[in-house]
């Protein structure tokens, strides 16, 4: 009778471990390319909140863009952020554009 329940008992544990292998095994590779099919976003780590439609929060990192998911790795060995770039070269051009504004207002 003991014999039996230590069996169970190394099958559930072998089950858990196999289930927990396989989640560290599921984990993804996200892509996401521009309109243009310019590839501007390639990590491991979600660029979305994948709790809410796609189709809500996508757009949001560039119009028109498309999410693509993999289960390979191997291709995001190397990060690609230009939605992070591209958003600070918006805002130090916008900053610098207030300034010029701000020199021909006063006359600095």
């Amino acid at each position: 009778m003991i014999a039996i329940q230590a069996r169970t008992a190394l099958r559930c544990a072998l089950l858990l471990s196999a289930c927990a292998l396989a989640q560290a095994a599921s984990a993804a590779c996200y892509m996401v390319y521009s309109p243009s099919n310019e590839l501007i976003y390639r990590s491991n780590r979600v660029p979305v909140d994948l709790s809410l439609p796609l189709h809500q929060t996508v757009p949001q990192l560039a119009p028109g863009a498309r999410m693509v998911f993999s289960l390979d790795e191997f291709n995001c060995a190397t990060e690609v952020n230009l939605i992070a770039e591209r958003a600070q070269l918006s805002q130090a051009k916008a900053e610098r554009g207030r300034r010029q504004r701000e020199d021909t207002r006063f006359g600095s």
